[in-house]
């Protein structure tokens, strides 16, 4: 079916994300959430997950349509030069969340991924999401070793393509890739690459990667796919300073809490010294008193 917009319009598209976590993939939510819907892939494998932002709206999909799609997290989980380096405390969040939502379809493989595509047969990937290491030789290389596991259906996807500094290459090698397939790219939340692989994808897919040819018809999808986006990261905002709004609260409370202790340790000291200085000077009194008496 073909709209004004010139892709499929699926409900997905206007997801909820469950989870909102600090990430630069955060306004590519709705559009990860209308491609797992349309093209319903068999297996999902990201390389590269960090807080689980982009893997978890994929996986609320499969979930929400009732899909039968396998999903496969890939990562150490211990940072690299571009993520930077961060705690153990991150690797348990997402182990959490995943267990309590996705544990029958979903698993976390905390492994290199040159090591985890040993695990996974020639041609059984249908979705593939590379966001590991962002250097140009990296991503070739996470291409390269990964393309044997992609099936006649697969699309691979690219964060970053629109970042041009420090050493980040995405965008070179997907403006080598991208000429030798068919392909659309978003240019917000730092950009992402959309690659069709296989030349049996799903119909939605291929509309997509057909406008992708098209001028008038990449500017409205990315328009539509943007303030889609956008919605998102303003919610995530929101509750960010609803966060922030109540953790001072809390702050003050606490704050409020110990001065009203200390006014009432100072005013019982108070007491105290006024009680001693009472007696004191009632003392030297009672002395004069009894010399006369």
């Amino acid at each position: 079916m073909m709209t004004l917009t010139g892709i499929e319009p699926h409900p997905a598209m206007l997801i909820r994300p469950d989870r909102l976590v600090e990430s630069a993939w955060t306004g590519h939510a709705p559009f990860a959430a209308w491609l797992t819907a349309v093209a319903r892939p068999r297996c999902f494998v990201e390389l590269g997950t960090h807080r689980g932002m982009s893997y978890a709206a994929v996986c609320q999909t499969v979930r929400a349509e009732g899909l039968a799609t396998r999903c496969h997290a890939v990562d150490t989980w211990q940072g690299d030069a571009h993520a930077g380096s961060y705690g153990e405390d991150v690797y348990d969040d997402l182990s959490q969340f995943n267990a309590r939502h996705f544990a029958d379809f979903s698993r976390l493989v905390r492994a290199r991924f040159d090591d985890a595509a040993l695990g996974f047969a020639d041609a059984s990937i249908d979705l593939l999401h590379i966001d590991g290491l962002h250097t140009y030789e990296a991503v070739r290389h996470d291409f390269e070793t990964w393309r044997p596991k992609l099936s006649e259906r697969a699309v691979v996807l690219f964060h970053d393509t629109a970042v041009r500094e420090r050493d980040f290459g995405v965008w070179r090698f997907w403006e080598e890739i991208s000429a030798r397939h068919p392909h659309f790219e978003f240019m917000h939340a730092s950009g992402l690459g959309v690659l069709q692989v296989g030349t049996e994808a799903a119909a939605g897919a291929r509309q997509l990667m057909d406008l992708g040819r098209d001028a008038e018809g990449t500017r409205r999808v990315r328009a539509i796919f943007s303030g889609l986006g956008d919605a998102v990261l303003q919610r995530h905002e929101r509750e960010l300073a609803a966060q922030s709004f109540e953790l001072q609260a809390r702050a003050l409370a606490v704050a409020n809490q110990a001065l009203a202790h200390r006014l009432s340790q100072s005013e019982s000291m108070v007491q105290r010294l006024n009680g001693s200085l009472s007696w004191r000077m009632t003392r030297p009194l009672r002395a004069v008193r009894g010399m006369f008496n």
